[in-house]
């Protein structure tokens, strides 16, 4: 039984391996539905992590710690292929893909400095930010199209990370799973000073 509680760790672990395909099939021009059937896999292992892990009883805040440094990471990898396969929508958008770059890091040490690790909020913000950044990446990485779908992502990905940083500010202790700001409020009234 042991070994089943570790499902969603394998699915973590994976989803970070999955970055290095993610590079490989841009660097090689690997495009298509190659990289649609890789997406759709990194989506299903990011998915059921969190369900085998409810379903499991195992939920933890290292579990979405780490599915969040998962998520990142792969997302890089997903970039850093988007980069060499097609770089002109890379140029285009660098503005909007520099700037959740640059709000993430300071999140994150932000975070690092007030709470001594990084966020885990998974709120609804960055789920749809989630869901529209792999719509773009489909689009992309499928079928070499960017419009209209990768600029209403970048616009979802910095309203996210605006979001997850004012969290970061109202919230008094560490937390996970804040699923928005009126909640970061409501605990930050609740915490007792």
């Amino acid at each position: 039984m042991h070994t089943v509680k570790n499902i969603p760790w394998v699915l973590i672990y994976f989803r970070f391996l999955l970055t290095v395909p993610a590079v490989l099939f841009g660097y090689y021009h690997i495009t298509g539905w190659p990289y649609v059937l890789l997406l759709a896999v990194a989506a299903a292992s990011d998915y059921y992590d969190g369900v085998v892990a409810r379903k499991l009883g195992v939920e933890t805040a290292a579990i979405r710690q780490w599915d969040s440094i998962a998520d990142t990471v792969f997302f890089l990898g997903v970039l850093a292929g988007m980069w060499v396969a097609f770089p002109t929508i890379y140029e285009t958008y660098k503005w909007g893909i520099l700037s959740i770059i640059l709000l993430e890091v300071i999140r994150y040490i932000y975070d690092l400095a007030k709470f001594r690790r990084g966020a885990s909020y998974h709120a609804y913000s960055a789920k749809i930010f989630g869901v529209t950044l792999l719509v773009a990446t489909i689009a992309i990485m499928g079928f070499g199209v960017a419009m209209p779908f990768f600029p209403g992502a970048l616009f979802m990905g910095i309203i996210s990370e605006l979001e997850g940083l004012f969290m970061s500010v109202v919230l008094k202790k560490w937390t996970y799973n804040v699923k928005h700001i009126c909640v970061a409020f409501k605990l930050r009234n609740d915490t007792k000073e």
